[in-house]
């Protein structure tokens, strides 16, 4: 199953912080699972956990040992502790050992409580589902709808088509109705919301639904007919949503296309397969692509564009070949534009008919004091005042365009994300300050999102589309489901997280001692965090390791400073690697030379810590 990580930055639009998960709708987040690895200590078995912070020893309880052994991966639970005080694991599940191709995203999954496995009762309602027959679907089997992806995706659940229209554009977002095959109460539907959504690593997926589903009935395959629902928008020459219409039909892709290759026709280099989608189907496309990017810039939504990493990994052997930035171009952005009007419109048709909606939210930032402190440090860093109020979203991207000058984007923009609200499913509408909307539902991944499968269903009753809408118990606990599938997200983000930094200290673990070039990310008590230039690897250097002088932290403008040298955030700085542990996924860093690291023209001052001396 491919990744979908990249179909639209509407998906991700800010950071999701937090930890634990939901074990039910409603429940609160319950603490990261214990997984950790056995080792010898003395011929004493005990069990050191994987993640990063936990510095804890535990002893095992040897009547749940089975057989295990030294360099086991293991799940387990606390049970008391020795006579001295160490904890006792008991051990729950044997993962695998270190070697074992998938098993760095296995212990991030085990870690933030993932489910791994479908149940048989889940797989066994996939039997026997085929294609829907054209009764009471509309007929778009003849339309040139075409599915855009990344090169390797194997679900498909979006068709887009656009046509030139007397005063703008027709456009066709079609998605896979999931909802015909997933009715409410069912395992599928059950197993489906404990998940909430799918989750994505670099040599794994943990689908929402079974493969039989994502990759099959519900995956729009070229050439093939598939249930869908189709939203038919039309926007007018300046971009705005004039008029729209839901539908339930069967649709066949005309081309299952990619980003690259798109976006090569695009340039002027089509292959077999593009050019003759060039006049009727792929220029349309950009040029509704532009109109509707048009208003995006007129209404000043967020251009907080983060440089994403992926690991490339032999799925066989586990082998980390290399890791490199996702490369993005404008046809991933066009496709981008495309759900996120379709997203506007299911909002707008669900408030139009006094019909339940999970809106996909974003809120302004509502941290008086945190609104200051980004103020104070741009202001230290010599980033000029912008003009909007902090409640503007224009404030926010004439920063970036001050600190993309001073060659700090990175660093500010994530001092920005600091500031901000997180997103989440609820459904009281607050509007989506990122992406400067007034509503906004998400309605076009329902394969691998839960919220969007709610959409789905309350767009089937409220348009009358037939069978497999809301049901009345789900009706009543919109609000749960909101904050189940809300805590699901943060989890699956979280593991997501993690994994990619096992990831890249098991590719560094060979490279322990050698030069990198980097950028600090944040100057804090434990020490800088730098980031590799090329990679995305974040590593620790602590305090101690700095080059002798009288240190403090000055946290306006998030630096060390000293007597003789200054570590600044946003500033460039060659470090070596201490050390590299996969399993926690740890990188320890130390300077390359007694260089300082600043930025120009900063002055010190403000609130100060410290006085910390390196030993």
């Amino acid at each position: 199953m491919g990744s979908k990580k990249h179909k639209g930055g509407h998906q991700n639009n800010q950071p999701k912080r937090g930890q634990g998960r939901g074990a039910a709708p409603g429940r609160p987040a319950v603490p990261d699972a214990l997984v950790g690895v056995i080792q010898d200590n003395q011929g004493v078995l005990e069990m050191v956990p994987c993640a990063k912070k936990d510095r804890r020893v535990f002893a095992l309880d040897p009547q749940t040992l089975n057989g295990a052994k030294v360099g086991d991966i293991i799940l387990a639970k606390q049970d008391g502790a020795t006579a001295t005080g160490t904890p006792i694991a008991r051990i729950e599940k044997n993962l695998g050992t270190a070697s074992d191709p998938g098993i760095l995203s296995l212990i991030s999954a085990y870690e933030k409580g993932l489910r791994i496995e479908f149940n048989q009762a889940t797989l066994d309602q996939t039997q026997g589902m085929d294609v829907p027959s054209l009764n009471g679907r509309a007929d778009l089997r003849q339309i040139p709808l075409v599915t855009i992806d990344g090169a390797d995706a194997r679900d498909f659940d979006d068709a887009v088509f656009a046509e030139r229209t007397q005063d703008g554009y027709h456009l066709i977002v079609a998605i896979a109705d999931v909802s015909w095959y997933v009715r409410p109460g069912s395992e599928l539907d059950k197993e489906a919301l404990q998940r909430g959504n799918s989750t994505y690593f670099a040599d794994r997926v943990l689908p929402m639904l079974p493969e039989a589903l994502s990759n099959g009935l519900c995956s729009l395959k070229p050439k093939e007919d598939r249930a869908c629902i189709a939203a038919h928008l039309w926007i007018d020459d300046a971009g705005q949503l004039q008029k729209y219409k839901f539908e339930r039909a069967l649709m066949n892709s005309h081309a299952r296309l990619t980003y690259p290759q798109v976006q090569a026709a695009k340039d002027g280099r089509p292959d077999a397969l593009t050019a003759p989608l060039m006049k009727d189907v792929i220029s349309p496309l950009y040029e509704a692509y532009d109109v509707l990017n048009k208003a995006r810039i007129a209404r000043n939504a967020l251009t907080l564009d983060g440089q994403e990493h992926k690991a490339d990994i032999d799925r066989k052997t586990g082998v980390i070949k290399g890791i490199a930035p996702y490369q993005s171009h404008e046809s991933n952005k066009l496709i981008e534009e495309f759900m996120i009007l379709a997203n506007v419109a299911a909002a707008s048709a669900l408030e139009s008919k006094g019909a339940a909606c999970v809106y996909r939210t974003h809120d302004r930032p509502i941290s008086a004091d945190r609104v200051q402190e980004l103020g104070e440090y741009l202001s230290a860093i010599g980033i000029p005042q912008p003009k909007s109020t902090p409640d503007q979203q224009a404030c926010y991207n004439e920063i970036m365009v001050s600190a993309k000058k001073r060659n700090c984007g990175s660093v500010v923009q994530d001092a920005i994300l600091r500031i901000q609200a997180k997103a989440a499913y609820q459904t009281m509408n607050v509007g989506h300050f990122g992406l400067a909307l007034d509503k906004y539902a998400h309605f076009t991944s329902p394969i691998r999102r839960y919220a969007d499968l709610l959409v789905h269903r309350s767009l089937v009753d409220a348009f009358n589309m037939g069978a497999g809408g809301l049901d009345t118990e789900q009706s009543r606990n919109l609000d749960k489901m909101a904050k189940h599938i809300s805590e699901t997200e943060i989890a699956s983000t979280g593991a997501e997280r993690t994994a990619n930094d096992r990831f890249a200290a098991t590719y560094l673990a060979p490279a322990v001692g050698q030069e990198f070039s980097g950028v600090i990310q944040s100057a804090t008590m434990a020490g800088l965090f730098v980031k590799f230039d090329g990679l995305g690897a974040v590593g620790l250097l602590p305090w101690k390791s700095l080059p002798r002088d009288n240190y403090r932290l000055d946290e306006v403008t998030r630096s060390i400073v000293g007597q003789n040298h200054v570590y600044r955030a946003g500033a460039k700085m060659d470090v070596r690697i201490a050390s590299a542990d996969g399993l926690k996924g740890s990188l320890v860093l130390y300077p390359a030379n007694n260089n300082s690291a600043d930025l120009d023209g900063v002055r010190q001052q403000g609130k100060k810590r410290g006085g910390y001396q390196p030993s």
